[in-house]
């Protein structure tokens, strides 16, 4: 299969996932946002790329989530990533709600990626 073949089916397959996929950079700002987290959080794509990802928490995660992506990049010891969690996030409208946040890693081209899952509760 060819690369473009395969790229098309990956955004294929994330467009249509029925879970929130946002991906962000090394520090914390949002580089994509499917379909389904622009439904439950209730941003476009194009409102959120570039930002920082701590617009969709509430406090006190909001303001401490820079310090928590520097310290796992101090001590590489992950508190989410790859393990999951309930978390609050924070919509649009400034509403809060439950979710499940699962978070993983990638080095792509020489820069770390960081995926999160969201599935609203």
């Amino acid at each position: 299969m060819q690369s473009e073949d395969i790229s098309l089916r990956l955004k294929a397959i994330i467009e249509t996932a029925i879970d929130g996929i946002i991906t962000i950079d090394a520090r914390g700002r949002i580089e994509s946002f499917n379909n389904a987290a622009t439904s439950i959080f209730g941003y476009s794509e194009e409102e959120v790329v570039g930002k920082n990802v701590s617009i969709l928490m509430p406090e006190p995660d909001h303001s401490a989530h820079d310090e928590y992506l520097a310290r796992y990049h101090r001590t590489r010891e992950p508190r989410i990533i790859g393990i999951g969690r309930e978390v609050f996030g924070r919509r649009k409208d400034q509403s809060t709600f439950p979710l499940r946040l699962a978070v993983g890693e990638v080095l792509l081209n020489d820069r770390v990626i960081f995926t999160g899952i969201i599935h609203d509760l």
